[in-house]
């Protein structure tokens, strides 16, 4: 309904390490959905399911508690795994605490609601990460930790660290790698980044300058080499380089590889290749869709994903695509190897049948029209902007790409 960005979910939760101290903040790589399972006699065989944190929510979460162990607080910060179920856990010695001790070894808190949450932002592909503040030890004294005001504590300093970790995400994937635009009269320092107030009395668009003649351009069924038979249609840009962009050496691919497949989504498993065209890392199951990254040996640089679907087809939801766009040009453009002066970029939707344009809140749809039914939508690279303006004016970037692809549709589906 909110269309959010990425979604963290601040609490409290009880400790299982004999390390954390009540009012600690315990951060979730990880969240264990740990009561699947077949009980057999008087055994517990476990079937559980996990959901991981968004790795760039996890980056941001590292990147403040940086800065907190620098400043003289009261609490410390922890990553590791959190348990969450159905059960409020107050004994070190019920069977459920030594089958978590068994089968969870890892997991350092115990809650009842960060598996849904994730589940939840798994089948809507948004970014989550769990926050949690340690309020009892899970060992009988819940209540007189409780009675000890132990509760509102551990949210406080939960709510209060999960303020500087959006701080530090929000400063990666809007505006520029060193600054954020924000509303209102505002100036914070994040973590690496400033977060400075925007005036609209002094924005100015992207410089866009009409390249004179046709761009070759590298679509992503010549990056990959590969088309599943029923592949789900995905979005790709593609940003093409102007002028020459500095030629990228052989033996630095495996590490742009490694790199790449850093910068995709935590849930989706990942292949990487390098070649004499470039290096990538893309989807290795097809189940999640398809999605990629790839940085070209000559300055292509390239992300695609899966576009929001139903039983009916894909979707073009404008909100989803200003959000996604800016957020691949930002990853695209802040890439180690040093980008070239401008870029043409390049949209696609491959396979581009059953597609039409929607809003993600109607969905699933149980009818629907316009339907486009072609191979493959395009918006050629026929424009360029400074590299410096996909940086700083990604927002408008992207709202620009979305209105050429939308029109695309339009003409194509007449």
């Amino acid at each position: 309904m909110f269309h959010p960005k990425a979604i963290l979910f601040v609490g409290i939760a009880g400790a299982l390490h004999s390390d954390l101290q009540l009012g600690d903040v315990v951060v979730a790589p990880r969240v264990y959905s740990y009561q699947g399972g077949m009980a057999k006699g008087d055994d517990f065989l476990a079937r559980p399911q996990s959901y991981n944190g968004d790795w760039a929510l996890s980056q941001s979460a590292r990147a403040a508690a940086r800065a907190w162990r620098a400043a003289p607080l009261s609490f410390a910060v922890h990553h590791r795994p959190i348990a969450a179920g159905e059960v409020v856990l107050n004994s070190r010695t019920h069977p459920l605490a030594e089958q978590l001790r068994r089968n969870y070894n890892d997991a350092a808190a115990i809650e009842m609601e960060s598996a849904g949450m994730a589940h939840a932002g798994q089948m809507h592909q948004t970014p989550t990460l769990t926050v949690r503040g340690i309020s009892d030890r899970a060992d009988g004294g819940k209540e007189l930790v409780d009675a000890a005001g132990s509760q509102p504590a551990a949210a406080d300093h939960a709510a209060e660290f999960a303020m500087a970790v959006i701080t530090d995400y929000l400063a990666g994937v809007i505006g520029s790698p060193n600054q954020v635009a924000v509303a209102g009269d505002v100036r914070r320092q994040s973590s690496h980044r400033e977060v400075a107030a925007h005036d609209p009395a002094t924005h100015t668009g992207p410089s866009w300058r009409r390249e004179s003649g046709p761009l070759d351009v590298a679509w992503r069924s010549a990056i990959t080499r590969r088309r599943q038979s029923f592949e789900s249609p995905a979005l790709e840009l593609h940003l093409v380089p102007i002028d020459p962009a500095p030629h990228i050496e052989v033996r630095r691919l495996a590490a742009l590889a490694e790199e790449l497949a850093a910068h995709l989504p935590a849930r989706v498993p990942v292949e990487t290749d390098v070649d004499d065209q470039g290096a990538r890392a893309v989807s290795s199951d097809s189940t999640s869709g398809p999605h990629g990254l790839f940085v070209g040996r000559h300055g292509q640089r390239s992300a695609w994903e899966p576009l929001p679907k139903d039983s009916m087809g894909a979707v073009l939801d404008e909100t989803w695509l200003l959000d996604h766009l800016a957020a691949s040009i930002i990853t695209l453009i802040t890439l180690s190897p040093r980008s070239a002066a401008r870029y043409a970029p390049a949209l696609a939707v491959m396979p581009a049948d059953m597609l039409t344009v929607g809003r993600l809140d109607r969905m699933p749809r149980s009818h629907g029209s316009g339907f486009l039914m072609r191979a493959k939508l395009e918006v050629p690279p026929e424009e360029s902007v400074p590299a410096d303006d996909l940086g700083d004016l990604a927002s408008d970037v992207a709202a620009e790409l979305a209105a050429r692809l939308l029109m695309a549709f339009h003409r194509g589906n007449r």
